[in-house]
């Protein structure tokens, strides 16, 4: 089971960009004239189309996806109401970090639901909680503004929960716009030279990285 639960909640249609764009060049736009308008880099007619999403990530995640400030947030609120009880995120690989990681994150979240006990108010004793516990969140955007997180988000050089998070979004968004949001369109992964990576153009296999060309490497 996901740790994210992504979750596409409201999306608009596509033809809004391709009314927009129609007015733009006073003609009638189909797939074809858009994906030749998005491959030439104007970006900007895909803003007419918004897709709002529905997700949970840790207070570490948060801090950075929260970094992206086209997109519009709610977050859930520590004032009022049990943080405790979300759980947590921990993507250490290392066996005996990992344990020594959850056991400390299980130590604050029991600190934090004693300070609640004790009547200390919830915004108060969230200050106790760790930057792995979960939190949810609704995130809305346009296309431009999604397509232009994910090229940063799903790259191997973003944070583990990060891309793994991102990766999600991306299906979600790929299955509503398949045509659009695609690794093409991204522009991500071409030229790239991480040959670990396991994010293809249409499909993924763990453990089976792309095959890069590296005679160009010295």
């Amino acid at each position: 089971m996901s740790d994210y639960n992504v979750e596409v909640i409201q999306s608009t249609d596509i033809e809004a960009v391709k009314i927009a764009t129609g007015k733009c060049y006073n003609r009638t736009i189909g797939d074809k004239a858009l994906l030749h308008i998005i491959e030439a880099g104007h970006l900007s007619v895909m803003e007419h189309s918004i897709a709002t999403i529905d997700l949970t990530c840790s207070q570490k995640v948060l801090a950075q996806i929260t970094r992206h400030r086209h997109f519009s947030f709610t977050v859930q609120s520590s004032r009022g109401m049990d943080m405790g009880s979300n759980g947590y995120i921990n993507k250490e690989a290392n066996p005996f970090f990992k344990e020594f990681i959850n056991n400390s994150i299980e130590t604050s979240i029991a600190n934090y639901n004693e300070a609640i006990k004790m009547g200390i108010p919830y915004e108060q004793a969230a200050y106790m909680l760790p930057l792995g516990s979960k939190v949810r969140l609704t995130i809305s955007g346009n296309l431009r503004t999604w397509m232009e997180y994910l090229k940063k988000r799903v790259c191997k050089r973003a944070s583990l929960e990060h891309r793994e998070l991102a990766i999600e979004i991306y299906d979600v968004l790929h299955e509503l716009y398949p045509n659009y949001i695609n690794l093409d369109n991204l522009g991500i992964c071409k030229n790239c030279k991480e040959a670990s990576c396991d994010f293809t153009t249409h499909s993924r296999t763990q453990k089976e990285p792309i095959i890069i060309d590296l005679k160009h490497k010295e």
